[in-house]
């Protein structure tokens, strides 16, 4: 897994990233914290400078947790502090499992790691037989997700990275195949949440139109401790607009 960024010198933390979007999302959070950690922010298997499997078991959370912790051994980085949003909370979550003892904080904004998340019209027609084959390639293709940038950004100048067409197949393999059986595919990542026990911080935009507040407010019931926060008029990509809300959480949760 190749890395975007890695600077400062302090105590590590690592920022995932989600779709559409990329490693640069994190550019403003990453500022704001570089002064007192060492920030990392890979790009997550099937985007940016990382390898681009084709498959859906290649580029899912297990595969991408396993290709960053072995990045993260090669640079001799033990115990680090987590950042997911959106695909990068499942990533996170499934990371954790896989590696208890050295992660020391997790923060989760804008993602989903419950089976049971609700997926709306016309996404649903995903499942639909026959009309799913259909609509998946209009759905997933490169002009539905700048569409679906601009819709969930509720801060018209703070928009996600445009994603190359690589990517946006990358995109559409694990979004089709996850909206097709949420149930299948996200049942390890929920069971995960109550054996989290790191101090943990879920973070949202009150005006997230994929995922809603009560969903922030859930995952954040289901892990142990955890704090939530709500981000007055922020949409679903918190890192870009909300940095500053994010760099201050994150610093708040390691300072206690």
């Amino acid at each position: 897994m190749a890395i975007a960024r890695d600077e400062g010198e302090g105590f590590p933390v690592v920022l995932l990233h989600g779709f559409p979007g990329g490693a640069a999302d994190w550019n403003a959070v990453a500022d704001r914290l570089v002064s007192d950690y060492r920030v990392i922010v890979p790009d997550l298997l099937g985007f940016g400078a990382s390898d681009r499997p084709t498959g859906f078991a290649e580029l899912w959370a297990d595969a991408q947790a396993e290709a960053l912790l072995a990045t993260l051994e090669s640079r001799s980085v033990e115990r680090f502090a987590l950042v997911g949003q959106d695909f990068g909370g499942p990533v996170a979550v499934t990371l954790m499992t896989r590696a208890r003892q050295r992660v020391t904080h997790l923060v989760l904004t804008a993602t989903n790691v419950r089976t049971d998340a609700p997926v709306g019209f016309p996404l649903s027609m995903v499942r639909w037989p026959f009309i799913g084959n259909l609509v998946e390639p209009l759905f997933f293709s490169g002009l539905a997700l700048r569409g679906m940038a601009i819709v969930g950004s509720k801060t018209r100048s703070a928009r996600p990275s445009r994603n190359d067409p690589g990517e946006v197949r990358s995109i559409r393999t694990i979004f089709a195949t996850v909206l097709r059986d949420l149930p299948v595919h996200y049942r390890a990542v929920e069971a995960m949440l109550g054996e989290i026990a790191v101090p943990t911080l879920v973070a949202w935009g009150d005006r997230d139109p994929f995922f809603a507040v009560e969903l922030g407010k859930r995952t954040a019931a289901s892990i142990q401790g955890a704090r939530f926060e709500v981000y007055e008029g922020a949409g679903h990509f918190t890192p870009v607009e909300r940095p500053e809300d994010l760099a201050a959480g994150f610093r708040s949760l390691v300072a206690d």
